[in-house]
């Protein structure tokens, strides 16, 4: 049976390991400015992509350290990850399933990255929305209306995978279906629905038909 139901993404720890890999980036950063054992830095509060957030991080535990570096060690590392794991498989899931789109608690700054990152990568999308331009998170809905009206197509043809259940699931709410991606940071969140272990195309597939049954 064809599967008519298309895959939408969140992006940190959905796509890659960001929770763990951003305190990692940091950490180094910081360990070089001279701080021994460096307190976790809160991926929720303080953007990665943002240099002036880094910085307040920085100021309020009276670190001396350069935000942009730290920025780009991070990014660094995360074009990498995403070229070599990521990418190859979101093609893949584009070419059977498509077109796949894209809807992350973001900034305008990381927008930028990842259509910059999409684009030399040649993955063919169509929609990649970040909270910061419509005003909310999630769990708010409205962020997933943004996404469904950009896409003009009805909300049911649309399934969304996230790591972070208590936020994500809101999908629900505008009519998408939601599917449970557990393989990195999942912020003590859990769900009796449809999940994946990893973000493989054979199982977004199997999730697929899962929930159109």
């Amino acid at each position: 049976m064809e599967i008519e139901k298309i895959p939408v993404f969140d992006i940190g720890d959905t796509l890659l390991p960001s929770h763990e890999k951003i305190n990692e980036k940091v950490r180094e950063k910081v360990v070089e400015a001279g701080v021994e054992n460096p307190s976790e830095f809160p991926i929720n509060k303080y953007n990665i992509y943002v240099p002036e957030e880094v910085n307040q991080w920085l100021v309020k535990h009276g670190i001396d350290a350069d935000p942009e570096e730290i920025k780009q060690n991070y990014i660094d590392w995360e074009k990498k990850y995403l070229g070599e794991k990521t990418l190859p498989a979101l093609k893949k899931i584009n070419e059977k399933f498509g077109p796949i789109g894209f809807i992350s608690d973001n900034s305008l700054e990381a927008k930028k990255f990842y259509l910059e990152v999409f684009e030399r990568a040649g993955l063919d999308y169509k929609g990649l929305v970040v909270s910061e331009e419509v005003g909310v998170k999630k769990p708010d809905p409205e962020i997933f209306r943004e996404f469904i009206d950009n896409r003009e197509e009805p909300a049911e043809d649309f399934v969304y995978f996230g790591n972070y259940v208590d936020r994500d699931k809101a999908a629900e709410e505008v009519g998408m279906d939601f599917v449970w991606v557990a393989e990195h940071h999942v912020f003590g969140s859990e769900t009796d629905g449809v999940k994946i272990p990893e973000l493989k195309p054979e199982n977004v597939e199997e999730a697929l038909r899962e929930v159109e049954n």
